[in-house]
């Protein structure tokens, strides 16, 4: 495209722009129509449907509180975490040298070099 080509683009887009702007409505004009619309009447709404539903929903949230108070304390197994050991394959990456030295507290006052770990 050239600019020639631009500007006629341009020229033809404000002209569009411009006939929608008028041909429009102003939005306060709209709103003020749709409130001075009178409302239709409410169909009336049955009560004793939503008492049931009501009813329903309370005695199905009473026996599933029930049944989770009363199967949770009868099937109550222990685990002893502290027993478990578990052995992963790459655990032979945490092995540091000389890992036993880190384990071993040093003694203060006292000079243990041991002459192999020089």
């Amino acid at each position: 495209m050239s600019e020639r080509d631009d500007e006629e683009l341009r020229e033809r887009f404000a002209a569009l722009r411009r006939e929608h702007t008028i041909a429009a409505p102003v939005f306060r004009d709209t709103m003020a129509a749709a409130r001075s619309r009178p409302r239709p009447p409410r169909p009336p709404r049955p009560r004793r449907g939503r008492r049931l539903g009501f009813a329903a929903g309370a005695a199905l949230l009473l026996v599933a509180l029930v049944l989770i108070l009363t199967v949770r304390n009868r099937h109550r197994t222990t685990v002893d975490l502290a027993s478990v050991r578990v052995h992963a394959p790459t655990d032979f990456l945490l092995q540091l040298p000389g890992a036993d030295l880190l384990r071993t507290m040093p003694r203060l006052g006292r000079v243990s070099f041991d002459r192999r770990t020089l």
